[in-house]
């Protein structure tokens, strides 16, 4: 497995590659991971728009040209690290599924998997919002086919097993109570930059993936779930 230490940003007196262009067998896969690397932490410590090619490039080891060669401009490079992300995650809710735990577990591993992904990316949110929800959006079509119908089609179908197993109320709308969730989830993220001045909410507190995951978990479930009849 090739040294990722190598390729990373220099940070105090880390030693990276220098500049040139990919060499060995792996090098171009190295280069282009490296790449993506540095513009997730740069993006997420920063924004992505106070973020130059060149400071990705330097950080990386690599001469901006490296960039071009890989991802044609800026853009692509949004483009293929929003793709890796949200590729990651549909690997995770899939392994979720497939477990088919006999409980609400299901439901509450998503939870915690995007709201990780959410807290430890932050520039997600607002790539999505510019590039995928927007009119202008390059990357929706792609969004909705290679990630959005998929988990459109995921989700739903465990609401449908827990309904079906008695776990959840009866009258449920399925595809409703999924866009409940996807809000519940993702929107605290989007408004992040107006929520933690209106109201104060740490969002890079180590606890605080863990904790609201769980608190939309409990606000989501406590009224999907079937109501206890007195008797």
């Amino acid at each position: 497995m090739p040294d990722q230490r190598r390729l990373r940003p220099s940070r105090r007196g880390r030693r990276h590659r220098g500049p040139g262009r990919p060499t060995g067998r792996d090098g171009g896969r190295d280069v282009r991971e490296a790449l993506l690397e540095v513009a997730g932490e740069l993006f997420s410590e920063r924004g992505v728009n106070e973020v130059s090619l060149r400071e990705l490039a330097r950080a990386a080891g690599v001469t901006p040209a490296m960039v071009h060669y890989y991802f044609g401009d800026k853009q692509g490079l949004y483009e293929a690290l929003l793709e890796r992300a949200l590729s990651r995650v549909l690997a995770r809710v899939r392994e979720i599924v497939a477990a088919e735990r006999e409980d609400l577990g299901e439901i509450a591993d998503f939870l915690r998997v995007v709201v990780g992904a959410l807290s430890s990316e932050r520039w997600i949110p607002s790539l999505i919002i510019r590039e995928v929800i927007a009119d202008t959006g390059r990357f929706r079509e792609r969004f909705i086919r290679d990630f959005a119908s998929q988990i459109a089609r995921i989700v739903p179908e465990v609401l449908g097993r827990e309904l079906a197993a008695g776990r959840l109320r009866r009258d449920l709308d399925l595809p409703l109570a999924f866009v409940s969730l996807l809000g519940m989830m993702a929107w605290p993220f989007a408004a992040r930059p107006v929520l933690e001045r209106v109201l104060g909410l740490d969002f890079e507190a180590e606890d605080f993936p863990q904790r609201f995951s769980e608190h939309t978990r409990r606000l989501f479930l406590e009224g999907a779930q079937p109501r206890q009849v007195d008797g």
